[in-house]
């Protein structure tokens, strides 16, 4: 095909030989192969551009991206160091403050010290027991103190002079001074409570040597046994208000207790009333119909009125054994149910009340107790009938007088518990019959909950 374009050129082209057309023939074969070479090199160099072209916009992408991110962090590191800088500053500055609050605390305080250190320090512990005492017996012991601080301030006792003044000068300054404290101390002994008795202790001796230090001027000053007296009626004042206290819940005690024994014995009446009653209907019966036996000719009649009899007999049988229990109860004053209720809706769990009813029907008394004072009924866990129901009731409370809650006054009857421990000394001191509930079933209490 070669020779054919050569012979095709020497014929179109007079004149040229053979060897030119094939150079030139050549080189045209040469220009087309680079021409195709070149062409492949350019669409390489485009796809090259494209892939270029595409890196520099990613570049420029992740390039805003990391910026973005940058300025964020940035930003965000900023603000948290401007946090801690503030919270820094903040609490430097309390700091400062708690350092000064300190330094003025510490300078009271040896202010305090040096006072302390120039009086004398007063030991004084009054160990009297007064719990076999009455009230009444302590105010006379108030009065006696009274009587006997009289005595010290007309002998001139309550007194120490340092100067040489004339009597009626140092008199005069001897009622001064001792009006100066008998003001303060009843101040003091009018506001004095059962939480404020170590405090106003403090107060009566504070006052003692403030008044001899404002009187040492005048050469007259108060003896000690005049504090020891005042530091007596503070102590006794201090029984005296633990004692009122005592009677108090004593005498409400009493008046619960009577009310209870009251509901008792109207328990039992109304008992033996209905008891009387059935009694006297069912033998008023027996009677009628055994006047209609006598009068009945007929054999199944008569069969018919000894069955009937003999059924109302059996009811008053039974009515004579609950007489027997009735009278039994009224007799023996001792006998009674004890109960262990919890209610942990009021009081929470392992808090146990242990009691003792003398009702025939117990479950009163716990309805009672369930009442508007507390906002969830008792559950029971055991209802323990006693002939010795006191006895009982004090074993119980003397076994868990460390676990009362309430320390002061044990008559309240609550001890924090294990009811595995209360139903084992059941067991073992009065029988082994007892039924024991140990879960509470706090109906109220836990639907409240859900609520």
């Amino acid at each position: 095909m070669v020779f054919d374009i050569v012979l095709g050129i020497a014929a179109f082209i007079p004149g040229l030989n053979f060897v030119v057309g094939l150079i030139l023939l050549l080189r045209l074969f040469k220009y087309r192969t680079v021409k195709k070479e070149l062409a492949a090199k350019l669409k390489n160099i485009e796809d090259i551009e494209a892939e270029i072209a595409k890196l520099q916009n990613e570049y420029e992408e992740k390039t805003s991206s990391l910026e973005n991110e940058y300025t964020h962090k940035k930003t965000e590191l900023e603000n948290k160091y401007n946090e801690l800088q503030a919270s820094k500053d903040k609490s430097l500055k309390q700091t400062e403050k708690n350092i000064e609050k300190l330094k003025n605390d510490l300078a009271e305080l040896k202010k305090e010290y040096r006072e302390l250190q120039s009086s004398v320090i007063y030991e004084y512990d009054n160990t009297k027991d007064y719990s076999d005492v009455t009230s009444e017996e302590i105010k006379n012991e108030l009065a006696m103190l009274k009587l006997k601080e009289k005595d010290l301030i007309k002998e001139r006792k309550a007194f120490k002079a340092k100067s040489i003044d004339s009597d009626k000068v140092r008199n005069a300054r001897f009622r001064q001074i001792t009006k100066c404290f008998s003001a303060e101390t009843t101040d003091i002994l009018n506001k004095l409570t059962l939480a404020n008795a170590d405090k106003s202790r403090d107060r009566i001796i504070k006052s003692f040597e403030t008044v001899n230090k404002a009187f040492d001027v005048d050469g007259v000053q108060l003896d000690k046994n005049i504090l020891e007296l005042k530091l007596d009626e503070l102590a006794i004042n201090n029984e005296l208000t633990k004692k009122l206290e005592q009677e108090k819940i004593i005498r409400q005690e009493q008046r619960e207790m009577l009310k209870e024994e009251e509901k008792v014995r109207r328990e039992i009446e109304r008992e033996k009333a209905k008891i009387e009653k059935e009694e006297k209907q069912f033998n008023g019966e027996i009677n009628k119909l055994m006047a209609y036996m006598q009068k009945s000719e007929s054999d199944v009649e008569k069969q018919l009125y000894i069955d009937k009899i003999k059924e109302l007999e059996d009811k008053l049988s039974l009515l004579e054994e609950d007489k027997k229990h009735v009278f039994d109860r009224e007799q023996n004053t001792r006998a009674g149910y004890v109960y262990v209720i919890s209610n942990i809706g009021s009081f929470g769990k392992n808090i146990y009340k242990i009691g003792v009813t003398r009702r025939l029907e117990p479950m009163d008394r716990i309805k009672e107790l369930s009442s508007a004072s507390v906002p969830f009924s008792f559950d029971v866990h055991a209802m323990i009938f006693s002939d010795d129901a006191p006895g009982l009731e004090n074993l119980l409370h003397t076994h868990f007088r460390d676990q009362a809650v309430n320390k002061i006054n044990p008559r309240k009857e609550f001890f924090n518990v294990n009811l595995e421990e209360v139903k084992k000394l059941v067991l073992e001191h009065h029988n082994n019959t007892v039924n024991f509930t140990m879960e509470p079933e706090a109906y109220e209490y836990k639907e409240s909950l859900k609520a």
